[in-house]
């Protein structure tokens, strides 16, 4: 999300989608189609993975959200590696590295 940490929503009736928009939308490392809602049961603690892109997420029973649930996004895979936040800066990133690669063993050859 676009900051992190505890909000607390002093409304009823909150739905994901506004709790979002009240920490800061999620960032471009986020991943909207797997986002886990954390909820707090007197059985135990049960998690649930719903896509936001999804229309039908608003008929999901974690659409609104319970006093003391939690919200983790997951960040998209190739923006974790740390090449790049789209694919084309993904692309470069690695044609760079292995570029370098090619140089430095063609030098070391001679």
């Amino acid at each position: 999300m676009g900051s992190t940490g505890t909000k607390t929503l002093f409304q009823d009736h909150v739905t994901i989608m506004e709790a979002i928009a009240n920490s800061g939308d999620i960032t471009i490392t986020g991943n909207r189609k797997a986002v886990t809602i954390i909820r707090q049961l007197p059985s135990g603690t049960e998690m649930h993975d719903i896509d936001l892109t999804d229309s039908n997420v608003m008929k999901s029973p974690y659409f609104y959200l319970q006093p003391n649930d939690y919200i983790y996004v997951k960040p998209l895979k190739q923006k974790t590696w740390g090449t790049g936040k789209t694919g084309i800066e993904s692309l470069s990133t690695i044609i760079t590295l292995l570029s370098l690669g090619t140089t430095v063993f063609l030098l070391l050859k001679k």
